[in-house]
């Protein structure tokens, strides 16, 4: 299991550590969201990308890609969910940006759930991740870092909503 811990460093920055069943494998210290960031994870060197919440990309020995997409559209059940490609291993992310749980799925069905992303803690931003095994540490990673971004950006945006009378 993967779990982000997150610690102040600063005035204004926070440091998040990951760990792999209690083994760190990465950490990093960021003052604000960053759309690229350079990781060692488990002593090989990554790039994690992000455009927005609609694109994410591994880039390293290992590489894999995220992308949003939404079923209907232009109708009511148009909730979105993200692809995960690694090698030649496809699932669905799935959830809410706003909930707490993200459902990683192996098929479009919705039925078969391969793994989970959640956030824990109240006071102070923390996430866990049981994913498969068959996903690679690095990609496991940046599963849990694409999924903390679409939660900062969905907490972000509905801070930003005002309510109309």
């Amino acid at each position: 299991m993967l779990r982000a811990t997150s610690a102040r460093a600063g005035l204004f920055a926070v440091r998040y550590e990951v760990s792999e069943d209690g083994r760190p494998v990465t950490g990093w210290t960021a003052r604000t969201w960053q759309q690229h960031r350079d990781l060692v994870i488990d002593g090989h060197p990554y790039a994690l990308r992000s455009e927005g919440i609609a694109r994410f990309a591994l880039e390293g020995e290992i590489r894999a890609h995220i992308l949003r997409t939404v079923d209907h559209p232009d109708g009511p059940l148009s909730k979105p969910h993200w692809n995960v490609e690694a090698g030649d291993l496809t699932y669905r992310l799935a959830g809410s940006g706003v909930g707490r749980r993200f459902a990683l799925l192996t098929t479009a069905d919705a039925v078969n759930e391969a793994g989970r992303v959640w956030r824990t803690g109240s006071l102070r931003p923390s996430y866990a991740a049981q994913l498969p095994n068959a996903l690679e540490l690095p990609v496991q990673v940046f599963v849990l870092w694409s999924a903390m971004a679409i939660w900062r950006a969905s907490v972000a945006a509905a801070a930003t909503v005002t309510p109309t009378r």
